[in-house]
């Protein structure tokens, strides 16, 4: 197993709460505007677009976490797991998938299970196949739903989680927050700049 001095995302949201999702060169330009902002999680983008300003987000100490489900330019098997822990150097992964999350976590990735909330069976089904030796932290979406899930069953979370999806607004973003979340993933720059 490799491992790498990273900064948790568990002790990352201790000091930020709001985590920018990016899709674009601009957004990540965006991100070093922003003084509040000290981790970001890169979806539907070609990473290989983006490697020099991996390498300016890793001199500003901001930890890149990459959304393997939904990234262009890297497949979710080993080889492409050891590349973002190695040459890329991010800080983790988000999937769905517990196999990837497994494979991530031997490369000395930190990872993020992305949890769907479609319904109460579903989601209690979901909750309970997570492997807690494989994943860090779980990502609840939609992350609007997190305060009324939260409430009837906060005791069947294994683990920290953070929420995103669906979230629009500041109000929405502390009505999360309340439900017990460490953070909040959004993609609307307006909330975190």
């Amino acid at each position: 197993m490799i491992i790498q001095s990273r900064r948790s995302l568990l002790n990352i949201t201790s000091q930020c709460k709001i985590i920018p999702i990016v899709e674009s060169r601009v957004q990540f330009t965006q991100v070093f505007d922003s003084k509040h902002v000290n981790s970001v999680l890169l979806r539907h983008c070609n990473l290989f677009d983006f490697t020099t300003i991996l390498s300016e987000a890793q001199k500003r100490s901001l930890s890149v976490y990459v959304n393997i489900d939904h990234i262009d330019g890297i497949h979710a098997d080993a080889a492409g797991l050891r590349y973002l822990a190695e040459y890329l150097q991010v800080s983790g992964i988000i999937s769905n998938h517990p196999r990837i999350l497994s494979q991530g976590k031997n490369f000395g990735l930190e990872t993020i299970q992305r949890i769907f909330a479609v319904d109460s069976t579903g989601l209690e089904m979901a909750l309970e196949s997570v492997d807690t030796h494989c994943v860090d932290v779980l990502d609840i979406s939609p992350g609007l739903v997190t305060p009324y899930i939260t409430a009837q069953n906060k005791e069947l979370f294994p683990l920290p989680f953070i929420a995103s999806g669906l979230i629009h607004t500041p109000e929405q973003v502390q009505s999360v927050l309340k439900s017990g979340a460490i953070g909040v993933a959004v993609s609307r720059p307006e909330l975190w700049l």
